[in-house]
């Protein structure tokens, strides 16, 4: 099967990176495309009836076990079924067949209650269509005011909604998370000038959330995105200019952790050191895609700031962050300097990842692995990826049962390690029978055992959806061109960078 590092001739760290496209380097990690749904059919490849088959099986299974009641369920297979008609080589599809699917795609998005699920939808939807040459913006202009649909289900979300063990730190976490949503697909169709229209400026109220999430870590990761979101619409400037910089004021925000004191809950207790460098290094890199390069050196050097945290977190700790750490650097043109420390990362990280058992727990050790095989094949290490590893990843969701915080979550890891093997190319490790889960699948055995299935108490269970979603959309192949944003955006500073907004 074709993966995104097979074009890598030899085993550098820097000719992997090159092979990135600007969509990779800005949405690179798991938790932004699996968690917040961003960048979903990154890394094409050739179309699989068997892989296909697999994801559609998947679906059916999951739609029984949930009875047809579980919407995001319902809404990811109508999407997925579209997405496989419209890839699938030689499927001819009248144009009033293809508007028939969208509909009822988004008859399925209307009916979901939660205004952010809403919008989560609506944008995977936009973003998924736009890379299959469908401007969902254009194709409703005389049926919806689209737009105008999106910006009031933002309006309708609730501050601090989010009922998990991170209540009340939250603020506008998910009005931000989908202000960010909506400037990515905004970005993907070619409608930069929509944040900006209808005499409202939409960016001024994305910044304005920030104000409202009380957590550094949460504002730091969450406005961090956001940034990214704000430069790829081409408005960069915006953040650091008329009398305020967003991203130095956001610093300042991460410095005071400390003394603000009120840090995010971990299924498992996590370092000081870790809750201080996830945001910085998110921000690290938004500071690389809004080219606000002197904001490195704001206070202090702020890469002899990470590197130091870093070293100071626990070794399953670095698993978590070790990408994060590799693609700010890359994209702030650091990597050469840094190449050395990299290389010695990732040895660290696969003699961590061979040391630890996944199934301990969902979270910290449930997603190590799928991380440090993602650093390895990006930075085209992926000899350093062994069949053990990668059977130990695929048999530990049977031993995932230490408690019921486990049990429930397990969604939340084998989405992960889907759409890592998926890169990896052993997707099948997941798909096919195996005596270690009783004759199914490990997917099948998962699904089987879901402990929650109901709408608003699946917990993780749309994150496995977002990557049955992702597997589908990068079957498009290279058929499909990447999309204009992506091939006009740059990290080096250029002329296009608009300065004012004038609604």
């Amino acid at each position: 099967m074709q993966t995104f590092c097979d074009s890598t001739s030899e085993n550098s760290l820097i000719n992997a990176l090159e092979n990135l496209d600007n969509e990779n380097r800005l949405v690179t990690t798991p938790w932004s495309r699996i968690v917040r749904g961003l960048g979903l059919g990154q890394y094409p490849m050739n179309f699989s009836k068997t892989i296909s088959g697999w994801i559609q099986d998947a679906f059916d299974e999951l739609k029984e076990k949930t009875e047809y009641k579980n919407s995001y369920v319902n809404f990811s297979s109508r999407l997925c079924d579209l997405i496989y008609l419209l890839v699938k080589p030689n499927q001819i599809l009248r144009d009033s067949d293809r508007q028939i699917y969208i509909f009822d795609v988004l008859s399925l998005i209307n009916n979901e209650p939660d205004p952010y699920h809403k919008i989560m939808q609506y944008s995977i939807t936009i973003d998924a269509l736009a890379k299959l040459n469908i401007n969902l913006f254009d194709l409703m202009e005389n049926f919806i005011d689209l737009p105008d649909l999106l910006f009031k289900n933002i309006n309708a979300i609730k501050s601090s909604s989010i009922e998990n063990e991170n209540s009340g730190k939250h603020g506008n976490y998910e009005k931000l998370s989908a202000y960010t949503s909506i400037f990515f697909a905004l970005a993907s169709c070619d409608k930069k000038d929509v944040a900006v229209s209808y005499g409202k400026d939409y960016i001024d109220d994305a910044l304005k959330t920030l104000e409202n999430i009380p957590s550094p870590f949460l504002r730091g990761r969450g406005g961090s995105m956001l940034f990214c979101a704000i430069s790829l619409l081409g408005y960069s400037k915006v953040l650091f200019s008329n009398g305020r910089d967003y991203i130095t004021e956001m610093l300042d925000y991460l410095d005071d952790t400390d003394l603000i004191n009120i840090n995010p809950s971990f299924p498992q207790e996590m370092t000081p050191d870790f809750i201080k460098i996830y945001p910085l290094l998110t921000l690290l890199n938004a500071i690389a895609a809004t080219r606000h390069y002197e904001a490195l050196n704001y206070k202090q050097d702020r890469i002899l700031q990470v590197n130091v945290i870093l070293e100071a977190l626990t070794p399953i700790e670095r698993t978590h962050m070790g990408l994060y750490y590799v693609m700010a650097l890359y994209n702030l043109g650091l990597i050469v300097k840094e190449e050395k420390n990299v290389n010695k990362l990732i040895n660290e990280l696969i003699h961590t990842a061979t040391n630890i058992d996944p199934s301990d727990n969902y979270f910290l050790t449930g997603i190590a692995n799928s991380y440090v095989i993602e650093t390895s094949i990006i930075l085209g290490k992926k000899n350093l990826i062994t069949e053990d590893l990668v059977k130990t990843l695929v048999n530990s969701f049977l031993s995932m049962n230490k408690n019921f915080d486990d049990e429930i979550n397990r969604p939340y890891p084998i989405a992960y390690a889907l759409t890592i093997l998926g890169e990896a190319g052993h997707i099948d490790k997941l798909f096919t029978p195996s005596v270690h889960y009783g004759n199914k699948s490990a997917i099948s055995w998962m699904i089987n055992n879901l402990v929650q299935i109901g709408d608003n108490t699946d917990n993780k269970l749309y994150m496995f959806n977002n990557a049955l979603i992702n597997l589908m959309l990068r079957m498009r192949g290279k058929d499909f061109p990447v999309l204009d944003v992506y091939k006009k955006f740059s990290f080096k500073p250029n002329e296009n960078d608009i300065l004012t907004i004038k609604i």
